[in-house]
């Protein structure tokens, strides 16, 4: 029996002069095993090329063939593999009551509504998985291969309460699984979705507590505001964030925060940005998120775009000729306004706009600019008078692959829609060279 997550590693090709070529490596050897033992997926690829001794195993026609490679670790192999060979995701095993996928219209590009939970993909993007799926074979492999760090969907840490969030009746306990993955050396990053009245208040308190006892192999914690569409009627009744949770919310994980500070000088726990906004306080500081290792959880994404815009302004020689609309979601229009300001006081001839755009899509209750779509931006937009000339956008609106919006729309389309010039800024930095001059250009 082939063992679990086996793909075919076929060679498509070897860099010229590389190591792999030197070896005798060539297209269509398949690589079936590193030091003797199956090699199961690109994990294991990754692993050795990172190694400077070990031997592989290949099938080159039905006959096998054995290379000892001897190299120095930070050198490449130079080997590249057919598409078929890259990990495919591994399918979801829970019914999390909170599900976004589940909370999609009906319609939508099919990729839409893959449910990926797969700890190869944690390892090797970052992406957020609850370990629910994991076979103690693979935990051995973690362990072994030192497959870090990952992103673990923690939501809780009593098990009752985070089985009912992920309505999965037999996921395992998850301290146990941390503390095994911690003793390895692993290094983990966690989240928490927080539901108002399930895992909030004291649970959350006690989720807090179990993970900084993990620290500093638990790195920190996210607490995010559950995010709701309007595609929820047939589905488990979960209370929004409003103003007074995520109020309550953010004064328990400060507070706690600041006693993980006093011991080890160190943040540890955080709120996303998007709790702030529905609280309505301002956000912390730079300085406050460190490394801000959980900027794609969305914490500290508003400090470090006033922190990027700033160094950018002071580089800045004169407004842009042009006459732009930035487009944002409802919650980042105070904060893209409050830096478009700032420019027009640095250089009074700026002419730009904030167009906050509502999310009619998703339902109004869902106010980030990452889940805005092509076709609530193009409506708001043909409302406006004509008489401008550039349409500036966050990325995080596009797939991080290709320019095309969540409702399957693509940038281009926009584009000719719009008759207009569209301009996309990933940060702080690029956001003002869009509207700004700079001789650093």
């Amino acid at each position: 029996m082939l063992p679990l997550f086996m793909n075919m590693l076929k060679i498509l090709n070897c860099d010229k002069n590389s190591i792999a070529q030197k070896f005798g490596f060539t297209t269509d050897d398949v690589i079936v095993s590193f030091n003797g033992e199956p090699a199961l997926d690109m994990l294991d690829v990754a692993y050795f090329d990172s190694q400077s001794n070990f031997t592989v195993g290949i099938d080159r026609n039905g006959k096998q063939i054995f290379h000892h490679v001897k190299k120095s670790s930070i050198e490449p192999m130079g080997w590249n593999f057919y598409d078929e060979c890259y990990i495919e995701p591994r399918w979801c095993a829970n019914k999390c009551l909170f599900c976004f996928v589940d909370q999609l219209p009906k319609g939508q590009r099919k990729t839409l509504y893959v449910k990926d939970d797969d700890w190869r993909l944690s390892f090797v993007s970052g992406n957020y998985v609850t370990l629910t799926n994991i076979s103690d074979a693979e935990v051995d492999r973690i362990k072994t291969k030192k497959f870090s760090p990952i992103y673990v969907s923690v939501h809780a840490t009593d098990d009752e309460l985070r089985r009912k969030l992920l309505g999965n009746k037999t996921a395992r306990p998850i301290v146990p699984l941390l503390k095994e993955l911690a003793s390895a050396g692993i290094t983990m990053y966690t989240q928490v979705v927080m539901c108002p009245n399930l895992n909030d208040g004291i649970a959350l308190q006690k989720t807090l507590n179990d993970l900084f006892d993990l620290y500093p192999r638990v790195q920190n914690v996210a607490v995010v505001p559950v995010g709701l569409t309007k595609y929820r009627s047939k589905l488990y009744h979960i209370d929004v964030v409003d103003k007074t949770c995520a109020n309550n919310a953010i004064d328990l994980v400060e507070s706690f925060d600041k006693a993980c500070y006093d011991k080890t000088g160190n943040h540890f726990a955080y709120c996303s940005d998007e709790m702030y906004v529905y609280a309505e306080r301002d956000i912390p500081s730079f300085t406050y998120y460190g490394e801000f290792e959980q900027l794609e959880n969305g914490v500290g994404l508003i400090a470090d775009f006033r922190h990027q815009f700033d160094l950018a302004l002071e580089d800045s020689t004169a407004a842009k000729s042009q006459r732009i609309v930035v487009i944002c979601g409802i919650s980042a229009k105070k904060y893209v306004e409050e830096v478009v300001q700032k420019a027009k006081s640095a250089f009074p001839k700026l002419d730009c706009t904030v167009l906050a755009v509502e999310n009619k899509f998703f339902g109004s209750s869902v106010t980030v600019s990452g889940l805005l779509v092509g076709s609530d931006v193009l409506e708001a937009v043909q409302k406006l008078p004509s008489d401008f000339d550039t349409l500036l956008l966050p990325r995080v609106m596009l797939r991080e692959i290709e320019d095309v919006f969540l409702d399957g729309m693509t940038l281009e389309e926009l584009k000719k829609a719009t008759g207009k010039t569209i301009e996309i800024s990933a940060d702080g930095y690029e956001f003002c060279r869009a509207i700004l001059e700079s001789d650093y250009e």
